[in-house]
């Protein structure tokens, strides 16, 4: 019997809070890690299926030490944990037993054929400029980690059949950026950088990482009562009557929220914008330190949030319900046209006292 094996059908404990973590009552035990030089392989969870588990082989965001490690020191009969001290570990939760059993392949294949989000994995290659998401847990801005390597990755490890942008005779050099979670892309936890030095993080919760005012285009907030939300497929821009920028990095952003009356609210810039359906696209445009935003945040399923909360969220509403509720949200317009009309009643001003002065 392999060690692996042998492990798995000895850890009662640990069996009774994988199966329950993922919603899955086939599984023997947690699979461990089969890469890694010696310390990593057989002696920590698989990356894969327990990303940022704190007793993966590598750290990579935001690690935790979850009822599963907990379960684990149980079984050897040397200690007794305080389960309520366990960190919840959202990776993989409820996922089922295809995602427990089956390679990050064959659960991508599979969502595609179905029409759905290959979520938690993803397939947006890294690269300037970037173009953010959000955790699944909507606490942080986050990269899908899908990046190029110089040669084809071992045919076991490649993932893709399809990525978009990427001809078919590329995709064998595409995987993730951790090996040791089988070369599968997920969305990541950044920092953001600027000649090599650490800036800010991209945590929605803590309010350091909130971006400078000259650069925040997007209106965002970081702090308590924050989470993260995905934009369009458009590029913010700020605009005054002489000017036009767009922000390089986009995609999502952290904001303010509240959940009432059954509804999930934005809060931006202190302008409260309500989510009546998933997926509705919020128009934002405010004024705000001589520039005019303009973006678009998208609605995520309210429970995605407020559920959280115990908030009992209300059913989408029609689109012609909310789309007549478009015309309440706040918008600013620039003043361009009453600047140039001031300015024009300035110079005719002007030549009418040259005239006068000429006329003497």
């Amino acid at each position: 019997m392999s060690r692996e094996k042998l492990l798995k059908s000895l850890l009662p404990r640990v069996q009774e809070e994988i199966r329950r973590h993922f919603n899955c009552s086939y599984l023997e035990g947690a699979e461990l890690e089969d890469q890694g030089e010696d310390g990593t392989v057989l002696t920590h969870w698989e990356k894969r299926l327990f990303e940022n588990e704190a007793m993966t082989g590598t750290h990579t965001q935001n690690p935790v030490y979850s009822r599963i490690t907990l379960a684990l020191m149980e079984d050897t009969g040397w200690y007794m944990p305080n389960y309520a001290m366990a960190q919840e570990l959202k990776w993989g939760k409820n996922l089922g037993c295809d995602f427990a059993f089956k390679s990050c392949k064959d659960w991508i294949d599979t969502r595609r054929s179905r029409g759905e989000s290959i979520h938690p994995y993803c397939d947006k290659v890294k690269k300037d400029p970037l173009e953010t998401e959000c955790t699944d847990s909507r606490d942080s801005v986050a990269l899908c980690n899908l990046v190029e390597y110089p040669q084809e990755l071992p045919h076991i490890f490649q993932n893709f059949d399809y990525i978009p942008g990427i001809s078919s005779s590329e995709i064998g050099r595409y995987g993730g950026s951790v090996s040791l979670a089988d070369y599968c892309p997920y969305i990541q936890e950044f920092t953001w950088k600027s000649n090599n030095v650490v800036v800010r993080g991209s945590q929605c919760q803590f309010p350091e990482n909130m971006p400078q005012a000259e650069k925040n285009f997007a209106l965002e907030y970081y702090g308590s009562g924050s989470k993260c939300f995905n934009h369009n497929k458009e590029m913010w821009e700020e605009r005054t009557c002489q000017q036009v920028r767009q922000w390089q990095h986009w995609g999502s952003g952290c904001y303010r929220y509240e959940c009432s009356s059954g509804h999930l609210n934005v809060i931006v810039a202190n302008h409260t914008y309500t989510c009546f359906h998933t997926g509705q696209q919020l128009k934002i445009q405010i004024f705000f330190q001589g520039w005019l935003h303009i973006g678009t945040i998208v609605c995520p399923p309210c429970h995605e949030i407020c559920g959280e909360n115990d908030i009992n969220c209300q059913p989408d509403s029609v689109k012609s319900y909310y789309a007549s509720s478009d015309k309440k949200y706040y918008y600013d317009e620039l003043p361009c046209r009453s600047t140039c009309l001031t300015s024009n009643w300035i110079a005719v001003l002007l030549l009418t006292i040259l005239f006068c002065y000429l006329g003497r």
